[in-house]
């Protein structure tokens, strides 16, 4: 909502008569067809009864960051886990492939 707020001024918490904190809960109410709610475009592509409204005018860019603890960077496992969902967020978002160690800083930055 605090993104929804400043992307459409006037609409806040009040202005819905229905709503959740839940992600989940709001892609259920989508989904039953409780009104017009904002999801993710890849979510609601797996839908074929979910019809976009306005991409043109209403859309949200919301980064994304996948970070690890410096001390963790060299654990095999922890390196694994990382790089899977690392290519599981690009492949969902369409991003092109980087390769392995490109992905993540080898060192921590200044301050």
């Amino acid at each position: 909502m605090r993104n929804a707020g400043k992307a459409l001024p006037g609409y806040g918490r009040e202005t819905f008569s229905l709503r959740t904190d839940s992600d989940l809960g709001q892609l259920a109410l989508i989904r039953a067809g409780a009104g017009i709610g904002i999801c993710q475009v890849g979510l609601a592509r797996r839908n074929d009864a979910l019809v976009r409204l306005m991409p043109r005018t209403f859309s949200m860019k919301l980064e994304t960051w996948v970070t690890m603890h410096e001390d963790l960077r060299n654990s095999p496992r922890c390196r694994a886990a990382f790089d899977a969902l690392v290519d599981g967020l690009q492949q969902y978002i369409g991003a092109p492939a980087q390769g392995k160690m490109g992905r993540a800083r080898t060192q921590a930055a200044p301050e």
